[in-house]
């Protein structure tokens, strides 16, 4: 691949197993400081960013589209749970793919804009040679790339924004740290509108007010919901919302192990604060979303401001961009059978597929609606429980700083990938380790 620099050969040609056996977080990076206690250590160094081929393989590793989902449920029970057929490098539940990443480097701070991507054919990306792929992949990053704002992002640099043993490290000169956040509120509709289905109509109840119906007794007193199949309106939302809230530490995972191929430090973190990190307090703009403050009308909840969007970019299914949830449902439902009527299937036989899948009925919807609208109504949130946009993991970045490694660990701290990456990532970069065995 003579155009790309030669260490993506090595990348692309990486064992699997030796990146697992070689994955640590390795959090010291040029330019950085430990000031005091027994690893007390400056970097002698420079900060070095990350090139945009490097940043562009991390991003398709993390949350990349591939080609087409093979989606092979029966048509009959279960396929309606998909929202689209993309397939990405992680998997999704339902293949909402409401979980988008935002990044910020010495440059500025950035959106990677996936949700309307659509792939072009069954195999995507596997069909082509490796050289085309990393084309399409630098290609796709160049054109998901929206510039937030010039700069770093005004991150959190104190408890309880971010926790305090990430503060010596997290966001300085030469990192690039990855953020992705994840709309809770379109994932839980899906499941929602899912679990009425005939073979579900579960019956959700209010743990928090007398385990009332929210919204549907008079579905109950019809025989439409199943009585005897209840769920508490907790413990479907945390159910709901770890499936998809996994889908980051998937993104890290990937992330983390493209590090070691690509022969960069950097790890996978949780110590931070998603209200602080998305800007939901005066102290830190943080990435700038819009916050609301519920309007409780119930006997309990949580007053704390919630992020419900990016305005223009990326928003909730929720009020203020519906008038209401009832609307909000109505918008998910009619996105849902859009991407299936426009999007390209995985079957030779689309058509045969098609005609077993029964779209909601007016009732499941309007069952749905209530719930949704009981919820934001009592809780003056939509989801009640878990926040609409969620950040819960972040990967960073950076040029390992050598030096550091071999004051204070014994050799094999770091691979040999690491000690020869400036000469095959950077050439033109006078390389801080050239002179090390």
């Amino acid at each position: 691949m003579g155009k790309y620099p030669e260490g993506l050969d090595i990348a692309v040609n990486y064992n699997f197993y030796d990146a697992v056996f070689q994955r640590r977080s390795r959090r010291f990076g040029l330019g950085m400081e430990i000031d005091k206690g027994p690893l007390k250590y400056k970097s002698k160094h420079e900060p070095v960013s990350l090139s945009e081929v490097e940043e562009a393989i991390l991003v398709w590793t993390g949350l990349g589209i591939k080609g087409i989902n093979l989606s092979d449920f029966p048509p009959h029970v279960g396929l309606d749970l998909e929202m689209q057929f993309t397939s990405k490098t992680i998997p999704a539940l339902g293949d909402v793919h409401r979980t988008e990443l935002f990044y910020t480097n010495d440059e500025g701070t950035y959106m990677i804009k996936m949700h309307d991507k659509k792939p072009e054919d069954f195999r995507g990306l596997e069909a082509l040679s490796k050289e085309k792929r990393i084309d399409k992949i630098v290609e796709l990053f160049r054109e998901s790339k929206i510039k937030i704002h010039d700069g770093r992002a005004d991150l959190p640099s104190k408890p309880p924004g971010i926790a305090a043993h990430n503060l010596w490290n997290v966001n300085k000169p030469g990192t690039s740290v990855f953020m992705p956040v994840t709309d809770l509120s379109a994932c839980i509709i899906n499941l929602y509108l899912f679990y009425m289905r005939p073979d579900h109509r579960f019956n959700f109840v209010d743990e928090l007010h007398g385990m009332r119906p929210p919204g549907t007794a008079s579905w109950l007193k019809k025989g439409f919901l199943n009585e005897g199949m209840r769920m508490p309106l907790i413990e479907a939302e945390l159910r709901f919302a770890n499936g998809y809230i996994a889908e980051q530490a998937f993104m890290g995972q990937n992330m983390a192990l493209a590090l070691q191929t690509l022969g960069l430090g950097g790890w996978l973190f949780s110590g931070f604060a998603s209200m602080f990190m998305l800007g939901g307090t005066p102290f830190h703009r943080g990435l700038g979303f819009r916050f609301i403050t519920p309007e409780i009308k119930g006997e309990s909840g949580n007053p704390n401001p919630v992020a419900v969007g990016k305005d223009d970019m990326f928003h909730a299914f929720c009020p203020p961009y519906y008038k209401d949830m009832g609307e909000a449902v109505e918008a998910l439902n009619d996105l849902k059978w859009a991407n299936w009527e426009s999007h390209k299937m995985p079957y030779k036989n689309p058509e045969g597929v098609l005609q077993e899948i029964e779209r909601p009925s007016k009732e499941e919807l309007q069952v749905v609606k209530d719930i949704c609208n009981y919820v934001y109504d009592t809780y003056g949130r939509f989801p009640a429980f878990s926040d609409p946009m969620f950040l819960r993991f972040m990967v960073q970045a950076h040029h390992l700083d050598l030096d550091f490694y071999d004051e204070y660990y014994p050799e094999g701290a770091y691979t040999d990938n690491c000690k020869n990456h400036f000469n095959l990532w950077h050439p033109d970069v006078s390389d801080p380790f050239k002179d090390k065995d």
